[in-house]
């Protein structure tokens, strides 16, 4: 993982913005914008990638393809299940920056 402490201000960097992107696509879906709902999706699945979160990445691109390929809708459901996989992807990120002592 290299230097822990830059490896600590990465995470903290990626739940930062996680937490943005997951409450405007909330947000979003909320106002029923559905094409923010897909970028804002398709954005977040970008940086799942970049840190190996790939359940929450194909939750993402799932939603993305949904609404933005498809022209569909989603349930608010998946909407959820999102908020609850970044908390999942959040818990975990915090662990292993505990563990690197910051």
């Amino acid at each position: 993982m290299g230097d822990p402490a830059f490896t600590a201000e990465l995470i903290d960097i990626m739940l930062d913005d996680g937490q943005v992107r997951v409450t405007n696509i909330r947000a979003a879906y909320d106002q029923q914008r559905m094409t923010d709902v897909g970028a804002l999706a398709h954005s977040l699945k970008g940086a799942a990638l970049n840190i190996g979160a790939s359940n929450l990445a194909t939750l993402c691109a799932s939603i993305d393809d949904t609404v933005r390929k498809l022209g569909l809708t989603i349930e608010a459901q998946r909407i959820a299940e999102l908020e609850r996989e970044f908390s999942d992807v959040a818990r975990e990120l915090n662990d292993i920056k505990d563990a690197l002592g910051s």
